[in-house]
C-alpha cells in the first residue's frame, strides 16, 4: 500500500510539472514569418519577424516576438500610415495590448520619427503610450522628453515632460 501511495504522489507531481511546463512552452513556433492582416479584403497591417512564439497555456495568453518585429499600418487607400520596429514585442490577447521594447522606432505619415526603449499600443482604445524617455525628430525639431500619449497612428501626440529639445529656425526668413 505504501508503495502505491508513493507512486500516486509521484504521478501527481509529474502531472503538476507537466502542466506548469506547458505554461512556459510555446504552443506555436514560427520562424521567418511575413504576415498580413486584412479587413474586408483590404490589407491593414504587414509585418515580419524572425521568430513568433505563441503561449496558449500561460496564465495570460500572449504571443512573443523575442527576436524583434517590423510592422507597417495602411489606410483604406493602401497608403502607409505608420511603421514600427522593435527588438522585442509581446501581444497580450486578453488586454488587446502590444508591448514593444528595445530600440523602438515609429514613423508616421508626416515622416516624424519616435524613438524610445518601451512603447505600448492599446488596440482597443486606439492609442500608443509610454512613461519612459522619448525622442521625436521631425523637419523642424528634435524633442526629448519622458512619457508620451498619442493616437495609434502617431499623428496627434503629447510628450508629458519635455527636456533638452532643439527647434530648427530658418534664419533667412
Amino acid at each position: 500500500m505504501l508503495i502505491a501511495g508513493l507512486a500516486a504522489c509521484s504521478n501527481d507531481i509529474e502531472k503538476v510539472q507537466e502542466l506548469s511546463d506547458a505554461a512556459n512552452v510555446p504552443s506555436l513556433r514560427i520562424k521567418k514569418l511575413d504576415g498580413r492582416i486584412s479587413e474586408l479584403g483590404t490589407m491593414k497591417v504587414k509585418f515580419a519577424t524572425p521568430l513568433l512564439l505563441k503561449y496558449d497555456f500561460a496564465a495570460e495568453k500572449h504571443t512573443d516576438f523575442p527576436e524583434g518585429i517590423e510592422a507597417y499600418r495602411y489606410n483604406d487607400s493602401m497608403q502607409l500610415e505608420a511603421s514600427i520596429t522593435a527588438n522585442h514585442a509581446i501581444y497580450f490577447e486578453s488586454k488587446d495590448l502590444w508591448e514593444a521594447t528595445g530600440k523602438v522606432r515609429v514613423r508616421n505619415v508626416k515622416n516624424e520619427l519616435l524613438e524610445t526603449e518601451k512603447l505600448y499600443w492599446d488596440t482597443k482604445n486606439k492609442r500608443i503610450y509610454t512613461d519612459v524617455w522619448v525622442k521625436i525628430t521631425n523637419k523642424d525639431a528634435i524633442i526629448n522628453g519622458e512619457g508620451l500619449n498619442s493616437d495609434e497612428t502617431f499623428t496627434n501626440y503629447e510628450i508629458l515632460k519635455i527636456s533638452n529639445s532643439y527647434i530648427f529656425v530658418d534664419d533667412k526668413k
